[in-house]
């Protein structure tokens, strides 16, 4: 009987040690997997501007959500520009649609524009704001 208590009493204090080893394991797995890959002094001065206090905690929040929201906007619009080129209004390349008909045209314009400035510069003044 005295044997069997022994035998006991030894399969019990090994059996808290290897808890107590397993337990000490554990808890320095976890302080690993905890720390923060940001760094504490970092950590410190974000909380003492903005984390004191809940105006300064909102001001973070509503800053960050503007600057994600812009960030997001830009490449969507980007995206959707690459994907879309050649198909919108700015990127499509009009001197392929451009006809004989088109450049006649403009040429008359330019013609009587510049009949029109010629005109002006003879001194030929239609103010007529003599109010005597």
């Amino acid at each position: 009987m005295l044997f069997s208590t022994l035998a006991r009493n030894r399969t019990l204090f090994a059996r808290r040690a290897t808890v107590a080893t397993a337990s000490t394991t554990c808890q320095q797995q976890l302080r690993q997997k905890s720390s923060s890959p940001i760094p504490a002094p970092v950590l410190s001065k974000w909380y003492s501007i903005f984390g004191k206090s809940t105006i300064g905690y909102a001001t973070w929040l509503v800053g960050g959500i503007i600057v994600a929201e812009g960030l997001t906007g830009m490449l969507g619009d980007a995206f959707w520009g690459s994907v879309n080129h050649g198909r919108t209004f700015d990127t499509v390349d009009w001197s392929k649609f451009k006809t004989d008909d088109e450049e006649e045209e403009e040429e008359e314009e330019e013609e009587e524009e510049e009949e029109e400035g010629a005109g002006d510069e003879e001194g030929d003044d239609d103010d007529d704001d003599d109010d005597e």
